[in-house]
């Protein structure tokens, strides 16, 4: 579905400390925002995509994200499916730039914990306990984020580089290839990649076939080898392990998650 397209969802600004927000958004768009509390969400059956001032981060199904406090941001969804579990606290920032963590089980019984609890009336004392309990022990439950970053293109020619590499994803793409179609040499387009991209352009390929991967993996009727073909790999092994290093799981784990 075109961005453009996409339902747009209006989004709130306050919440009490401790809200826990689980909602079914399926594709939407929002506004660019910020909150007074620190965010971490978590999305399910399907990938959420959050654009800052700065980069735009890709958080795969089960995986959180942290928000600082007054970082402006937006949320894209193109999955049909997705739910976002989001908790609202008032607490110092961690970290000043948006962060992206792997599925963490501690962290998701705190929240199945405070969406049974700490609603009730009668289990105030426990509220408090709990929820001081969660944002003492945040920085540990939150303490080793993978790069899930999307530096965006700048100059003219970096946009057009960029956009060939996504616009090919499914073929076999090499720097002599890509400096050739440019008419730049190997050494000038990787230099001028890194430096504007902050990652090499081989590093840029493969997160982008890995992130592509997430989408594709959500159609449970598309076969693994289908997919690896699809993203410009040949070895379904060599995609399963590039997967695992990058996401922490399999793709089978990936998928039985969504």
């Amino acid at each position: 579905m075109p961005k453009s397209t996409i339902p747009f969802v209006q989004c709130a600004k306050n919440f009490r400390d401790g809200t826990i927000d689980l909602r079914n958004y399926g594709q939407f768009n929002t506004e660019m925002h910020a909150h007074e509390q620190v965010q971490v969400l978590s999305p399910t059956n399907g990938t959420l995509f959050i654009y800052t001032e700065k980069a735009s981060f890709c958080v795969p199904s089960t995986f959180y994200v942290y928000i600082p406090a007054h970082v402006p941001h937006k949320l894209i969804s193109r999955s049909q499916q997705l739910s976002i579990k989001t908790i609202f606290l008032d607490m110092n920032n961690m970290h000043e730039e948006v962060k992206v963590y792997p599925s963490n089980e501690l962290l998701n019984h705190f929240l199945t914990f405070g969406q049974q609890y700490w609603k009730l009336k009668d289990h105030d004392m426990l509220t408090t306990a709990t929820l001081e309990a969660l944002k003492a022990m945040l920085p540990i439950l939150l303490a080793k984020p993978i790069l899930l970053q999307i530096t965006p293109a700048k100059s003219e020619l970096m946009i057009r580089v960029s956009t060939y590499i996504l616009q090919h994803l499914d073929n076999k793409l090499s720097i002599a290839e890509i400096s050739a179609k440019f008419f730049l040499s190997e050494r000038t387009l990787f230099r001028q990649f890194k430096e504007e991209m902050q990652i090499t352009i081989f590093q840029f390929i493969k997160q982008h076939r890995l992130l592509k991967a997430l989408q594709l993996l959500e159609n449970k009727d598309m076969h693994i080898a289908e997919i690896v073909y699809q993203i410009g790999y040949e070895s379904v092994p060599n995609f399963s392990n590039l997967f695992k290093e990058y996401f922490g799981l399999s793709p089978q784990q990936y998928r039985a998650r969504l």
